[in-house]
């Protein structure tokens, strides 16, 4: 008998254990839904790493076309053979966008209105980068792989317009009254939690994006440049605006370009002749912070592009080790910070929509955002304001409303962090001339 009831509970415990056998595949130490303050890191740093690292948009493709770098070896793209797997973020829609979108979801959701402001600006800079590098994108469409598999393309022109919108709508719904659901300190790697410096970043990021279609669409460029500084917030106003990620000294949060050289053990890539030639032509004090001086100790020298494999580099100094790699800030620094913007950048689409009549001030306005753009960014890169006062001296980098001071403007913003190829909001693309 008492076999039997031990048989009979045995199998009343399975039946009611099979009642519940899905549980086992759960794993209660694998959450499967998280707030965005959990999301937001994930999003910054891929993004980040994508847009300034040794990726298509920077490094590995935009800037040897506009010749910041070169290859140093296998040289297809310094050559515009684009191999496969050469893309311009297309990885990002299934990381950093699709997180976005979730933000956004879910601050809806839960009437979070900081975190879907959030989310809004993230995906509009992401959508931004990607629809430059490569023109029309699916986009009303994409996002939403449970209902549509191959979503349809928009074109470039009415990605734009939802940016636009989307920028608008997150810098105006941002609640900066204490106490509302935001962000801390450590899931907030840009700003800290700082909601007032969010808005300022989607104004000003508003206002890039309306400089790019400077030639493009004048009229709504105006309208957008306008509208981006006159919008509650403002737009950047110090260099503690900077919308930068820190990187951490250890392993695996460093700087992906020192990283790429020095975990990776990579030498791929130089600085471009085209580069050092103008930056000293320029008596440019930045030169020691964006090129080293090359292995063999000889003065700073950049690689010409598009040279064959094996072929010399001149017939005096043909060797590498005569070669400038990237600046030591970014490629022996660990934790170097990267920018998806800057004050001196802001302060140089100010100057331009000045200029042009599109904001208040006219020339002498503009003369003033340019003078301080160089100012600002000098200051970023430890330059004493001595030195940057006697570069500000030169006949030719002082502001001239004619255009000549041009040059002067993409200077300031090469670097890892930069996005030189696309001054004026046109597809990337490798048959473009050289700056």
């Amino acid at each position: 008998m008492r076999y039997k009831i031990l048989s009979v509970f045995a199998a009343l415990t399975a039946i009611t254990a099979c009642g519940d056998l899905t549980s086992i595949n759960q794993n209660p130490n694998g959450p499967v839904d998280v707030p965005p303050p959990s999301i937001l890191p994930s999003v910054i740093q891929t993004l980040v790493g994508t847009v300034n690292g040794v990726t298509s948009l920077n490094i590995r493709g935009g800037g040897l076309w506009v010749q910041y770098y070169s290859e140093i070896q296998y040289r297809d793209e310094d050559k515009y053979l684009v191999r496969s797997g050469t893309s311009g973020g297309w990885g990002l829609y299934n990381s950093a966008l699709e997180d976005a979108q979730r933000m956004i979801r879910k601050g809806e959701a839960s009437n979070a209105a900081n975190w879907s402001a959030v989310g809004r600006i993230l995906k509009a800079y992401t959508y931004s980068v990607m629809t430059d590098a490569m023109g029309d994108l699916p986009y009303t469409q994409a996002l939403r792989g449970d209902t549509i598999l191959h979503p349809a393309y928009d074109k470039q022109q009415s990605i734009y317009d939802s940016l636009f919108a989307n920028l608008a709508q997150a810098s105006s719904a941002i609640n900066l009254a204490g106490g509302a659901a935001g962000f801390s300190a450590n899931s907030d790697l840009l700003y800290g939690g700082d909601m007032a410096k969010w808005q300022k970043f989607a104004n000003s990021l508003r206002l890039r994006l309306a400089m790019h279609l400077s030639n493009a669409n004048a009229t709504k460029a105006a309208s957008e440049a306008a509208a981006a500084v006159a919008a509650a917030g403002g737009v950047f106003t110090s260099d503690s605006d900077n919308a930068a990620l820190v990187y951490l000294a250890t392993s695996p949060n460093q700087n992906p370009i020192f990283g790429d050289a020095h975990i990776g053990n990579r030498d791929d890539y130089g600085l471009s002749k085209t580069f050092v030639d103008t930056l000293t032509s320029w008596n440019d004090p930045r030169l020691p912070v964006f090129a080293q001086i090359p292995p063999a100790g000889t003065a700073y020298r950049g690689l010409p592009n598009g040279l064959e494999d094996g072929e010399k580099i001149d017939t005096i100094l043909d060797a590498i080790k005569y070669i400038s790699r990237i600046g030591a800030l970014w490629r022996e620094t660990p934790d170097a910070p990267l920018e998806l913007l800057s004050y001196s950048e802001v302060l140089f689409l100010r100057a331009e929509a000045a200029e042009r009549g599109w904001i208040p001030g006219g020339s002498a306005a503009a003369a003033t955002f340019y003078t301080n753009a160089i100012k600002a960014s000098m200051r970023q890169y430890g330059i004493d304001s001595a030195t940057t006062a006697t570069y500000l001296a030169q006949g030719k980098v002082q502001y001239d409303s004619a255009g000549g001071a041009t040059l002067d403007r993409v200077a300031a913003h090469v670097g890892p962090e930069t996005r030189g190829w696309l001054p004026r909001g046109c597809a990337l693309d490798p048959r473009a001339p050289p700056v």
